[in-house]
């Protein structure tokens, strides 16, 4: 069993990542990847709690910045 990690790693500069703390693009700001995407490494666990995790705060976040007219 394999678990699909990277190609969209995270990381505060634009530079040499995809997307910020919070999932979202650096690039556009309607774009949240809230998967695997931004691990830049495979752990020998499973990564399903860190995923749901990273979602569930992404979520808030989304729901946050709607409410501030931000995206």
């Amino acid at each position: 069993i394999i678990h699909e990690v990277g190609t969209t790693r995270m990381g505060d500069d634009p530079k040499s990542s995809v997307v910020n703390s919070n999932c979202q693009a650096h690039d556009c700001k309607n774009v949240f990847v809230v998967d695997a995407g931004s691990f830049v490494s495979q752990a020998d666990k499973n990564p399903t709690w860190t995923i749901l995790a990273l979602s569930w705060r992404t979520s808030e976040y989304i729901v946050d910045q709607l409410k501030q007219k931000n995206i």
